[in-house]
């Protein structure tokens, strides 16, 4: 059976299949790239993104020289990515398809950043995977960036149970059924709280109202603790 997690293997083919457009658009959100120059990026850094979706962020930083690595759960993002990294000219071998609650990689990272990951993960055991994850694959100076959805004040946690069944939501100008995806928003203090039992130290927290898709995020910059 699979999780409810990767229920956005489901939409997303249903909308490529359907529209032959991206679900999440192709704007990437340049906060990434500001964040990644603000905490000393250059292009020999080595880069992950956990979840690329179809890949807006990672083929954008690409084009700006940034040495990055994309996964995420979904095959069908993992095609779309591929595609558009051949039209885009970057290098379309570095998105791979990778279940990162179940697997690791050999590597790691000067900078690891997920955007609109976390909040899709419902399970306290799962979101603490999620970021043993990050804790375990950044260097010993490395930083990630997490970035969900929420105000820090307002909380929402979806039935996992609901997850695949198909329900109406607006896709541009219309209504499109897709599959139903799950969210969890948390305060500002639970959210602190899973990076610290998570062995991950707080640089920074702030709200942001620039990431694209979002009326505004929570966006968390970590690193390990000492």
């Amino acid at each position: 059976m699979r999780k409810y997690y990767q229920a956005y293997e489901d939409r997303y083919k249903q909308v490529h299949q359907s529209q032959n457009k991206p679900w999440a658009g192709d704007k990437p959100s340049l906060s990434i790239e500001n964040l990644l120059k603000k905490y000393g990026a250059t292009s020999k850094s080595s880069i992950l993104e956990i979840g690329c979706g179809e890949g807006q962020n990672a083929i954008y930083l690409m084009q700006q020289n940034f040495n990055v690595e994309a996964s995420d759960i979904s095959a069908e993002a993992i095609r779309w990515c591929k595609e558009k990294a051949k039209l885009a000219g970057v290098d379309e071998s570095k998105f791979f398809v990778m279940d990162i609650l179940n697997n690791n990689l050999n590597e790691k990272f000067d900078f690891i950043f997920s955007v609109a990951v976390l909040h899709m993960l419902v399970e306290d055991e799962d979101r603490q995977k999620f970021l043993k994850f990050v804790r375990d694959h950044l260097n010993k100076e490395g930083k990630a960036f997490v970035i969900v959805m929420g105000d820090g004040k307002m909380t929402r946690k979806t039935d996992p149970s609901k997850a695949f069944e198909l329900a109406d939501r607006p896709f541009e100008d219309k209504m499109i059924k897709v599959a139903t995806t799950s969210c969890r928003m948390v305060t500002w203090e639970q959210y602190l709280q899973e990076f610290k039992r998570a062995g991950l130290n707080i640089i920074d927290h702030y709200l942001d109202r620039t990431i694209s898709g979002f009326e505004v995020s929570m966006v968390a910059v970590v690193e390990k603790s000492t």
